[in-house]
């Protein structure tokens, strides 16, 4: 009844019997003893006889990260006890699905053979990457990328050329909708999410920091036009000649590392979720984003998928080219698959709750992959 009764005052805006008065009553009516009276004096949430009785309100996680957001808590050391919190990088306990396997047909990637993932050889955890401006639910992303089953040592997604860059985002999203349940959808990381978290949201940022100018490309909103070349639709299409134009809409960052410009990050922990784990050289945890651009330099076009890797200046969102217009060069390149879910605004802290931070596995696979 009590329970009945709470549930009804909360859409009513009256007020909820307090844990007091249902104790109290409960031991006027001799169902509970001193001693037990005392154990549940301190709790929110009480159980009797195998019922569950919740005397607090029921925050949804939105509540709580806009509540940390008004008290103006980031959590940047890990350390805030706040139950009424929840901030960007804070763990929670979001229930993988228990089985199901996705597969990446060689004909949509380019690659030699099929690549498979299965949800029982990926068993993640999750982290809270901010709140989706198209929802209004909070955003998760996977502690580490998803493994594929190639082998031990390649546990990444190949792109290769015309069809890997043209299949590219249907295919990331696809992958990672394994993670889809009653709670929220899931689908790859992309570029967006990325610019969320180190604050490259404008124009003018991105032409502040991009790096591409510096290496012979054209800028962020500069025109190119090019004929006799390819793209990769023409290229699969009996490789016929075009004109390829249109307007530049990559560019390249490094955060938090290389030389000037660049992207300085003040919330570690924020940096690491994304970053964590991305040495020179090796893959370790690179990912793909599901993000297609196009880089324009002087006398030719690259088409391109994001991925976050380390190069020469350090970390970079960056963007790695699949198929050259000039000669239809086409790339095999391999990065880790990373999922984000985007979670029902009306999720409450019951459902899916805050829990201490875990540690991720290192991955430790050095590649020669084209990155």
């Amino acid at each position: 009844m009590t329970i009945v009764e709470n549930a009804m005052v909360d859409n009513t805006n009256e007020t909820r019997k307090t844990r007091a008065e249902v104790i109290s009553e409960l031991q006027a009516q001799g169902k509970l003893t001193a001693e037990e009276v005392e154990k549940l004096t301190d709790v929110d949430v009480i159980t009797i006889g195998g019922i569950e009785i919740n005397f607090g309100k029921l925050f949804t996680l939105v509540d709580m990260y806009d509540k940390a957001i008004a008290d103006d808590c980031t959590n940047e050391d890990g350390n805030c006890t706040n139950k009424r919190h929840l901030h960007i990088g804070d763990y929670v306990d979001y229930k993988n699905p228990t089985s199901g396997s996705k597969r990446a047909n060689a004909t949509d990637t380019g690659y030699d053979t099929d690549q498979i993932y299965e949800i029982s050889k990926n068993d993640l955890n999750w982290r809270v990457l901010g709140k989706d401006s198209t929802t209004g639910g909070i955003k998760l992303i996977s502690g580490r990328p998803m493994k594929s089953n190639n082998s031990e040592t390649d546990p990444y997604l190949h792109l290769n050329g015309a069809k890997g860059y043209l299949n590219s985002e249907t295919l990331l999203n696809d992958l990672c909708s394994l993670y889809t349940t009653q709670y929220g959808t899931a689908r790859s990381v992309n570029r967006n999410d990325v610019n969320e978290i180190t604050g490259v949201t404008t124009e003018e940022n991105i032409k502040q920091f991009n790096k591409v100018p510096s290496w012979g490309g054209k800028q962020y909103g500069d025109t190119y036009s090019f004929e006799n070349q390819y793209t990769p639709q023409s290229w699969i299409n009996g490789k016929q000649q075009t004109i390829v134009s249109g307007t530049v809409f990559d560019y390249v960052y490094t955060v938090n590392s290389g030389n000037e410009p660049m992207i300085r990050m003040t919330n570690i922990r924020a940096h690491d979720m994304v970053f964590n784990n991305i040495l020179y050289n090796q893959k370790q945890a690179c990912f793909w984003l599901a993000s297609c651009s196009i880089t324009a330099y002087a006398s030719n076009a690259d088409f391109n998928v994001g991925d976050i890797h380390a190069g020469g200046d350090g970390v970079r969102v960056n963007s790695c080219y699949l198929f050259n217009s000039m000669n239809g060069n086409e790339r095999d390149s391999a990065f880790g698959v990373r999922p984000v879910i985007l979670l029902k605004s009306s999720i409450t802290q019951n459902e899916i709750p805050k829990i201490a931070d875990k540690t991720e596995e290192t991955w430790n696979y050095s590649s020669s992959f084209s990155t």
